[in-house]
């Protein structure tokens, strides 16, 4: 609540004429946690109680300290943040330069209103030297998590900063407020609320471990080094209903957000987190498209004659997602009925591999067969990102190299992914909401990315593409998905088997399969014979 009745007697600031937190606000107000974050519903005073927070706390406290209040566009910033600046703080106390939207108080602190639209590293690389003991980023759920982590490194005392009468400096902060919206509330979620219980963190390497209070911790040597502290990162939730001033202000604000479609509702009204706005696959629901086979061992019924077959998604720097898929009966939960689905059995989820180390990960995966057996053989093989068939200056490309590993282990080559992103958006869609396609929960990264992917706005019937874990996950999937069920190209092995099978006697087989190994080895001959010297 804002007040600007007179703020300054005897020369003494009443910080608290200006500003009342809300009883929600001033739990995470005395949280210690060095990350603090506010979610839930619109209206609940988090963007403003956040401001107001770090510039009594910070700016107003310690002369010369800078603080930093971070935005998407700088057109979020003119409509909101800084008019709610100028509104909320009297104009005596400030300095505005509206050229580079930095506000200088009286006692030489400086508040920046910065934003950053492309998440690039050059974006990032503008704050290399900035130091600010406090940081701000606003409706954060559209940040991705990797800006906050980056900013972490920027969010320090400033040269400029000086003690306060006791000698200390302020203890460096960053906070975030959001709607449980955006591409990316899902890192905000794992982060702040769910604190990694169940998964490591995408940061944490292999081999890191999480001890009896919630800390990961990550091998260095012989020593172990903390990545991720719980008691460092804080949250509060509140809606519309734990603001009384601004119900005061406007009280027909509850029956409008109240007529929002279900979805908006739920989390503008409710500030509901377990889901995103905009969620592409609305239909996914784990109580009946996820399956535990420790609870029921019949609820699947493998025909280890059916086809297994891969979707890959692959990256050094992103990751690297791999799922296996098969048909097979798997029981109703309603009506307790057998019926033939596609299952998604085993996912491999990681990144930093070169080809020689998943080559070897993807044949010992296969090779283990269905859960619970040995069987299941009869592998057809794996759609593979598209892009990764593009001609290099390299002497191979990274599908050449993975499809030779994969062939020296007997396993068939890669076949490239469908460049058609609406039809394998479409198609997973139209799977989940059939019921037609069930997952194993022994494939966690996958359960928890589906309700990550968002619509694009500007392609209604397409996932947005974004630079995330969830969607490297999504795209594995959906290439082997699309790749054998959709108007994807068939495997080149798959077509050879068929056309031997078709033969109508077995000398008539041997023959067929020795023209087709003819041919394929003498395209790839004519293939290799056309390629530039420096190809290799």
């Amino acid at each position: 609540m804002s007040n600007m009745q007179t703020t300054i007697e005897n020369g003494t600031l009443d910080f608290d004429k200006l500003w009342v937190p809300t009883a929600k606000n001033k739990i995470i107000r005395a949280s210690t946690a060095r990350n603090r974050l506010r979610v839930g519903g619109t209206g609940s005073s988090k963007s403003s109680d956040a401001m107001m927070d770090g510039i009594k706390n910070y700016l107003l406290s310690w002369s010369g300290c800078y603080g930093l209040i971070l935005r998407r566009t700088m057109d979020d910033l003119r409509m909101s943040n800084i008019p709610d600046f100028k509104a909320y703080i009297p104009n005596d106390l400030f300095k505005f330069n509206e050229s580079t939207a930095i506000a200088t108080f009286y006692n030489g602190s400086k508040l920046f209103f910065s934003h950053m639209t492309n998440f690039s590293m050059k974006d990032l690389e503008s704050y290399q030297s900035a130091s600010f003991p406090w940081i701000f980023i606003d409706e954060c759920g559209a940040f991705p998590g990797e800006v906050w982590t980056f900013l972490q490194s920027r969010n320090r005392v400033n040269p400029q900063c000086k003690p306060n009468d006791y000698g200390e400096y302020p203890i460096p902060c960053m906070m975030g407020a959001t709607n449980p919206i955006g591409a990316h509330w899902g890192w905000y979620l794992e982060q702040f609320v769910e604190k990694h219980e169940k998964h490591k963190p995408d940061f944490a390497p292999d081999g890191s471990k999480r001890d009896r209070n919630g800390r990961w911790w990550a091998p260095v040597g012989e020593d172990w080094r903390l990545v991720y502290d719980p008691f460092e990162w804080d949250f509060v939730h509140s809606t519309i209903m734990d603001n009384p001033h601004m119900l005061a202000k406007d009280p027909d604000i509850v029956s409008r957000l109240s007529a929002l479609p279900p979805g908006q509702r739920e989390k503008l009204l409710d500030g509901y987190m377990d889901s995103a706005i905009g969620q592409y696959f609305d239909c996914f629901d784990p109580q009946y498209d996820v399956v535990n086979l420790r609870e029921d061992t019949d609820q699947i019924i493998w025909q280890d004659w059916q086809p297994r077959w891969l979707g890959w998604d692959w990256g050094r720097a992103h990751w690297n997602t791999v799922f296996w898929f098969t048909y097979a009966q798997v029981k109703s939960k309603l009506t307790r009925e057998y019926h033939q689905k596609v299952v998604c059995y085993r996912e491999y989820v990681d990144r930093g591999k070169d080809h020689v180390e998943m080559a070897e990960i993807v044949d010992r995966f296969t090779r283990l067969g269905l859960p619970g057996t040995d069987k299941g053989k009869n592998y057809r093989g794996a759609w593979f990102s598209h892009e990764k068939f593009a001609k290099t200056m390299e002497a191979e490309d990274q599908q050449s190299k993975l499809s030779k590993e994969l062939r020296a282990r007997g396993l068939p080559g890669l076949t490239p992914a469908t460049r058609n992103r609406v039809g394998r958006a479409t198609l997973m869609y139209n799977l989940i909401k059939r019921r037609e396609l069930v997952i194993l929960d022994t494939c966690p990264e996958l359960i928890r990315a589906i309700p990550q992917c968002v619509r694009d706005e500007d392609n209604l019937e397409d996932v947005l593409k974004v630079d995330t874990k969830a969607d490297d996950i999504y795209d594995g999937a959906s290439y082997g998905l699309f790749g054998m069920l959709g108007e994807g190209k068939t495997p080149q092995e798959e077509i050879d088997k068929r056309k031997i099978a078709e033969a109508p006697y077995e000398q008539s087989k041997f023959f067929t399969q020795y023209k087709l190994t003819q041919q394929r080895e003498a395209a790839q001959k004519k293939a290799t014979e056309r390629r530039p010297a420096h190809w290799g």
